[in-house]
């Protein structure tokens, strides 16, 4: 190997931290774009945290963490392809806001309160 082949190696990216939960998150949504739709983000920009390219700011990265753990906590109980609904539609737990929107704020535990009330069969 010369030396100017070595200088033009790069070192191989290193996943992101995040991009497992964003692979998880993939068990309910079918796209990036689908996951990005969930995070107010744009796609392109989940397709560079996945890959390692740019990690996300620390709001961006609660978000991701919020979806993750909404969406592990659900799928022991929706279908995957029902999860994304629950997540983007009006639930009466919290007072007729979405979920998605509840987690883009950071309010993981009012979700997973929902969560729990949908598990247990109450009614709001």
């Amino acid at each position: 190997m010369t030396p100017s082949s070595a200088t033009r190696r790069t070192a191989p990216r290193r996943p992101s931290p995040h991009a497992a939960r964003l692979e998880s998150a993939r068990r309910a949504f079918s796209s990036d774009a689908k996951i990005a739709e969930a995070l107010g983000v744009d796609r392109a920009q989940v397709k560079r945290w996945r890959e390692g390219e740019t990690e996300p700011g620390p709001e961006n990265a609660d978000r991701v963490v919020g979806l993750d753990a909404a969406v592990a906590l659900l799928s022991s109980y929706l279908e995957p392809t029902s999860i994304p609904k629950w997540l983007m539609g009006h639930n009466a737990h919290l007072n007729d806001r979405r979920p998605v929107d509840l987690l883009r704020e950071g309010n993981l535990s009012d979700v997973i309160a929902a969560i729990e009330a949908l598990k247990s069969g109450s009614y709001a």
